[in-house]
């Protein structure tokens, strides 16, 4: 099978059907039930169920991350319901690391709302899944598949612009007490002489 081309993925995500941007069952309007969406989808691409990998997608909690991770859920089960990426026969290991630890973490900091409009958010989930399924975008070298999904990151770029507003914070910090010590020398000075 050749590899798919990031614009075709692209497409495929742009043209998700409204099933899979519904509401997540347990949170206000919604009746999509993520679990069994997902219980579906790993039967249909591994053969056979992971009740386990499935149980993850029952709502934790009512929180709007937990919102915004059942509805990433359902973004990457259209995506890998693509033709393109179904294949039966294949570990679920392969996602596991992906659904269980990248996908909450992408949660706190991706919008799913975005995924319409924020082409860059669409190609950070499409190259997400790919690296996890091990496959590569077609006339894409495996470093400049890599190299492109540092820079579409969204994790990584949160961590960054918070050590960023970190280290201005102490900066900051520093000057006011650098401003403060020689305010409190040069008044000292004068009330000597």
């Amino acid at each position: 099978m050749d590899a798919p081309t990031l614009a075709e993925l692209q497409r495929w995500m742009i043209e998700m059907p409204p099933a899979f941007a519904a509401e997540p069952e347990g949170f206000a309007g919604g009746h999509v039930r993520v679990y069994a969406v997902m219980s579906d989808l790993f039967e249909t691409l591994f053969g056979t169920s992971d009740h386990e990998l499935a149980d993850l997608f029952r709502p934790a909690e009512r929180g709007p991350v937990e919102r915004n991770r059942l509805r990433l859920a359902l973004a990457f089960a259209h995506l890998l319901s693509c033709p393109r990426l179904r294949r039966a026969g294949r570990s679920s290991r392969s996602l596991r690391g992906l659904l269980s630890q990248e996908l909450p973490t992408l949660a706190a900091v991706a919008k799913t709302e975005e995924l319409p409009s924020n082409e860059q958010l669409r190609e950070e989930l499409i190259r997400r899944t790919l690296r996890a399924l091990g496959l590569g975008l077609h006339g894409e070298s495996t470093a400049e598949f890599e190299d492109r999904l540092r820079q579409v990151d969204s994790v990584e770029r949160h961590r960054l612009l918070r050590e960023a507003a970190k280290r201005e914070r102490r900066a900051r910090e520093v000057r006011e007490a650098m401003a403060k010590k020689a305010a409190q020398e040069a008044a000292a000075k004068v009330s000597r002489e």
